[in-house]
Order: structure tokens, then C-alpha cells, then sequence
């Protein structure tokens, strides 16, 4: 198979790899821990936590930046910038009281006014953030700061889960009064690593340690240098030969490359990304529901996980929320079925079957390859998909969202965050263009249910309506794979890809 690439001769001269794989390299930040990424926000690539494009942002932000709390792998809140909180018996107030003692890497004391200052500004259209479609619960005007070190969210419900529903990944302070155009080259964090060199769409980042950090010890790394390949194997080469030290995705297709090498570590999350084939329900053919039903008939989504992840995955049932999490629909994911999605295409007006081209790209590893076993599962019911392979440097700004049908690739959220954020009316990346006042609605009631079975319950509604009505197919979610170099240790990955902690990375 070959695999869309972006690797320029500046990309390809920053991993070392001109010549051979194997040469030697000196340039900037060549003393620092290196970390190859995999997705890519090219000219869009910005400091600014409020405005991140793609995974490829969170690489940088979340060294740079820190939230007020953070979340492990079972949607645990755990303390970051805010140490402890309380909500009032009528569960309409959350109370944060904060770290004291953290500097930005400015200077400046970091205090209740940046947290306020940070969460109005998500909340305020003119930013243009993907957090307002996650964040709808919260009042603007309920944001405070009684004291320099407590912060106060009142809500108009209650909203039992709200530590965990601000912890998406927008939700990094910064300072009281920043806004986007300083922020997008210039960041401002309390976080571990401190911005030394970052140009939009250039090759390499380079961060360096924060003496100041508020954590004692840490980070681990003097520094660390960032570059970004979607080559799967000039990305194993890299790592083989130690030009790489943390590869954060390795593409199933080269695992069994690395799966046996002494030099390298393998670490795997539980379900990670979920990768999809995403429709514009209001575009011919695709805005028949019948049609739509039969395209996700056709998935055997078993199948799916074992011949393009090699089974490092799982079936997924066609809306955010893995089968396994209570709040999921269904208990086991749907069954292939081609003989009834035949019969809906039928009654769909395409008894002779149908034609239509669907777009992809190398955006994360393996999304090609699952857009071409789709294509060949789908033929047995008579659909004839025209695979269109776009570049991978490219997809992002010039395909996705602007073709009808797109594989696409969304990281692990908590129900109630993972199922607004392309699909409710306020959402930013409307990818299926699934508009419903009632989604919306059925949603925010989930969001806002204190009693917790009935708050399951309503998730559950929630994600049955997007999976058999809207235009998505979901059929697996990624157990994402990542590469150590050895010599390096205290690297732990996160199911949320873009939830990235460098602060303990160190390498020999």
C-alpha cells in the first residue's frame, strides 16, 4: 500500500534522514529529547490553546500550557492548576481553589483572574474556538473570582460532571487579557516547557524547561524538539537508527517492524482515537436515511480492526462512546448485514446499486487503508466507492469539511464532551452536518442530570439517535500504539491523544 506522505526535504533533513537512514545529524535542539508526531496543522498551526487544529497543536500546547484539571484514562479529575473543588448542595456552583505560587513564563502571577479571563474567552463566539459546542452548559456571566486564588463556575443546572466536561482540550490557561493574535505565536503557559522556536509550519519546535515550573522536579528534560512525519516508514527508520526518541503513533502496518527490536518499547492505550467515514446528511445520496443505514450495514467492524490495526482496536457502533462504557447503546457493536442493506439501497431508489467517491488520507496511521476495506466491504451490497487518496499535509484544510464524505479520526472523550463536539448546532466541525434542536437539547438534559442512571440513560438516547439517524460510521475505535526509544523512560500514554505529559520524559 502506498501511504500518503508529508515529508518535505527540511522534514526529512530535521529526522536525519537525508542520505540514508542511518546518518548522523546535527542541528538546533539536537541535545533535547525528540519527539515525532504524526498529524500535521501546517499554516494553521498555532500556540493559542483556544485555536487548535488538530492533534498536531496539542504536541506543543499541552507542554506549554496547563489546564485547571486534568483527567486520567477512566475520567478521573485529578488536580493541576486548581488543587481542590466543592459544588453546593443545589449542585448549581463549582468552587476551584487554586495552586498558589505559579508564574506564566512571563513573569506574571498566575491568579483567578486568568481562569476567568480563559473560560470567557472559550464562551465568546468572536474567538472562534471549538470549545463553545463542548462548553454550552457554562454561563458566561456565572464565571468569578471572589479572591485571587478561587475561582467560582455558577450554572443555570446542575452539571454533576463539570470538572471533568473542562478538561477538552482548549481549556489551558492563559494570562488575564491574552488574546489570539499575540497568543498564536507567542505562548504565555504556566506549563513545564517554555516556547523557544516555533514557526507555522516549519519542521521543528523546540521547547525548553521551565526553571520556574510549580512542580518540583520537573520536567525531567532539559528540552524537548518536535517534528512531525506521516511516512510510516521513514518514522520506524528514524527510531531505529535513535534520531527519534518518543514516536507517538506508530502505524499498525510497521509494528511487527518494531514489535521484536530490543532498542525500542512498545506502550498501547485502551481505546484511543475512533476513525470514521463521516457523510453530509443534507447532500444527495447521502441525506436518504435508508442509504446512510445501509452504509453502515456494510462494516464488519471485527474484520475492520483486525485486518487495518492488526487488532490493536475495537468495533465501535457508530457515535463517540466506546461499546464498553456504560453510557454506550448497545452492549456489542452491530452486525454486517448485506443482504438488508441491499434491500434498504432498493427501496432507496438504487436497486442497481450506487456510485460515490470518498475522500482520505494518511491523517493518522491507518485511515487510507481503512477507507479501502470499506470500499471492498461495501461492493457485496452493491455500493462502488471511488477511493480518492488527498495528501496528508493537506486533508485537513483543503478536504475535510469540504468534501461530502471524508474518513475522519476523533480522540477519546467523556460521553458528554466525545458526543458534541462535530455534532451539536454550535459545533465548529460539523463534519456530517447533523444540525438537531432536539440532539442538542436531549444532550444538554444528559449534561445536566444530577441522579447518575438517569443521566446514563440519557447519554445512551443520545447516542442511539446520532448512530442511527446521523451520517456517521464509526466502525472501530484505535488502540494507539506508541515507540520508546530505549535509554528513555517516564513516558505514560494517555487515551485522549492530545492529553500529552512530557513532564517526566527523560532519555539517556
Amino acid at each position: 500500500m502506498k501511504i500518503s506522505a508529508w515529508l518535505s526535504g527540511a522534514a526529512m533533513a530535521a529526522l536525519g534522514l537525508t542520505g540514508s537512514a542511518t546518518t548522523g545529524f546535527a542541528a538546533a535542539g539536537d541535545e533535547c529529547v525528540k519527539i515525532l508526531g504524526y498529524e500535521w496543522s501546517g499554516e494553521k498551526q498555532s500556540m493559542d490553546p483556544a485555536d487548535m487544529h488538530s492533534g498536531d497543536d496539542a504536541y506543543h500546547t499541552f507542554a506549554v500550557y496547563n489546564r485547571l484539571v486534568d483527567i486520567d484514562d477512566n475520567f478521573n479529575v485529578l488536580p493541576e492548576l486548581a488543587t481542590e473543588w466543592s459544588v453546593s448542595e443545589d449542585g448549581l456552583t463549582w468552587t476551584f481553589k487554586l495552586r498558589e505560587g505559579v508564574k506564566f513564563h512571563s513573569g506574571k502571577d498566575f491568579s483567578s483572574a486568568d481562569v476567568v479571563w480563559s473560560f470567557k474567552r472559550l464562551l465568546d463566539e468572536k474567538t472562534g474556538s471549538g470549545a463553545r459546542a463542548v462548553l454550552e452548559f457554562l454561563d458566561a456571566d456565572g464565571i468569578s473570582a471572589p479572591d485571587a486564588t478561587t475561582v467560582v463556575f455558577k450554572t443555570k443546572n446542575p452539571v454533576v460532571e463539570l470538572p471533568v466536561l473542562i478538561t477538552n482540550k482548549f481549556t489551558n490557561i492563559v494570562p488575564d487579557g491574552a488574546t489570539g493574535e499575540t497568543l498564536k505565536l507567542k505562548a504565555d503557559g504556566t506549563g513545564p516547557f517554555m516556547q523557544e522556536q516555533f514557526t507555522p509550519n516549519a519542521p521543528v519546535r523546540i521547547l525548553r524547561k521551565n526553571p520556574n515550573y510549580w512542580n518540583a522536579g520537573h520536567p525531567k528534560s532539559e528540552c524537548l524538539r518536535i517534528t512531525v512525519a506521516q511516512e510510516a516508514v521513514a518514522a520506524v527508520s528514524a527510531i531505529k537508527a535513535g534520531q527519534v526518541d518518543l514516536m507517538l503513533n506508530v502505524d499498525p502496518s510497521v509494528i511487527s517492524t518494531l514489535k521484536d527490536d530490543p532498542s525500542v518499547k512498545l506502550l498501547e492505550t485502551a481505546a484511543s482515537n475512533s476513525m470514521t467515514v463521516s457523510a453530509w446528511i443534507d447532500t444527495p445520496p447521502f441525506d436518504n436515511p435508508k442509504v446512510r443505514e445501509a452504509m453502515k450495514l456494510v462494516v464488519d467492524r471485527q474484520a475492520m480492526v483486525d485486518t487495518v490495526l492488526l487488532g490493536f482496536g475495537e468495533p465501535g457502533a457508530d457515535n463517540p462512546v466506546p461499546v464498553g462504557s456504560p453510557a454506550s447503546y448497545v452492549k456489542e457493536a452491530p452486525k454486517q448485514d448485506i443482504e438488508k442493506a441491499k434491500a434498504l439501497l432498493a427501496e432507496a431508489g438504487y436497486k442497481d446499486g450506487l456510485s460515490f467517491d470518498l475522500y482520505t488520507a494518511e491523517g493518522v496511521p491507518g485511515m487510507v487503508l481503512m477507507a479501502q476495506v470499506y470500499a471492498e466491504m461495501a461492493k457485496a451490497a452493491g455500493m462502488n466507492i471511488n477511493v480518492i487518496v488527498t495528501p496528508a499535509e493537506s486533508f485537513w484544510d483543503d478536504v475535510w469539511l469540504k468534501k461530502p464524505l471524508v474518513t475522519s479520526a476523533w480522540s477519546m472523550r467523556p460521553p458528554g464532551e466525545g458526543l458534541a463536539t462535530a455534532y451539536t448546532q454550535t459545533a465548529k466541525w460539523k463534519e456530517t452536518h447533523w444540525e438537531r434542536p432536539d440532539y442538542d437539547a436531549l444532550l444538554l438534559k444528559a449534561n445536566t442530570t444530577v441522579d447518575a442512571a438517569e443521566r446514563t440513560k440519557l447519554f445512551q438516547e443520545t447516542g442511539k439517535m446520532l448512530a442511527t439517524e446521523g451520517g456517521l460510521v464509526l466502525p472501530m475505535f484505535v488502540h494507539q500504539v506508541l515507540a520508546l526509544r530505549a535509554g528513555c523512560d517516564g513516558y505514560t500514554p494517555r487515551a485522549q491523544n492530545f492529553n500529552l505529559n512530557f513532564e517526566d520524559l527523560s532519555c539517556k
